[in-house]
Parts: C-alpha cells; structure tokens; sequence
C-alpha cells in the first residue's frame, strides 16, 4: 500500500457521509497506518507477518459500560473492520486483507472514574482505551 492510497483511504473511512460515519455515528474519526517493515517483523500464530495495520478509532462520546458500544449504540467494531474496512473499502482501493491491530477510544467521561469495566491504562490524554485486539489479527 503506497502512502497515497493509504491517505485516500483514511480519508474515505472518515468522510462524514462516507460508510463507517454514516453507519456507525458514534465513530468521531479512525486512524489507519501501514506498516510494512521486513526487518521487523510481527508473529502472529507462529506466521511471520511483514505487513500490517494499526487501526484506532475515535468515539464521539464517552462510554460507561463496554457492553454499551453494542447495547447502545450498535457498534461492532470487529464486524466494521472485517465487512466495511477490509472487504469492503480495502476492495474499492485495491488492496488485499492485511493483518491489523485496533483500539477503540472514547473521550474520558470524568464522572464515571470508576467504572464498571477495568480501563488497561491512564494518560493525560483526552481518550481513554476502551477495547481492542490484543495483537495482530485477521
């Protein structure tokens, strides 16, 4: 994936009338990057990898309970990355199902500090993890 593609498809995946915004509207904006790296490379289930994405996707509100990105809001975030990503827009660009790794980030709802559901870390940052792969998958 050369560095054009992959900027035309950041920008398709966030286009405020473009699939993921139109379908998922608690999407705020999704980060995609390559990494093609063959002196580095990441094992995955004892395959080597060379290339692969880290996804990060943006909420536009904050989220109290993990279960609320479905029970709420009606967010797969698996379904979005294997049907609308990777069949769907990777398709239309030309480019082939990679291996990728995804967080999903919610802005810090500082009333809900103690959640029902165990955040992995804190920073002085405005987004908090809220769920993701816990390493490359398909």
């Amino acid at each position: 994936m050369t560095p054009t593609v992959e900027k035309l498809i950041g920008d398709y995946i966030n286009s405020p009338t473009g699939t993921i915004r139109t379908i998922y509207p608690i999407v705020d904006h999704v980060d995609l990057e390559y990494h093609k790296n063959p002196d580095e490379p990441k094992v995955k289930n004892r395959l080597t990898v060379n290339e692969w994405l880290t996804v990060d996707v943006y909420l536009t509100s904050p989220i109290e309970h993990i279960h609320d990105l479905w029970d709420t809001h009606n967010f797969d975030w698996t379904y979005m990355m294997d049907h609308h990503i990777t069949k769907g827009i990777f398709k239309l660009f030309g480019v082939n199902k990679l291996p990728y790794e995804i967080k999903i980030y919610a802005p810090w709802n500082e009333e809900n500090i103690h959640q029902n559901f165990e955040r992995s870390f804190r920073t002085n940052s405005k987004w908090e993890y809220i769920d993701g792969t816990p390493g490359l998958t398909w």
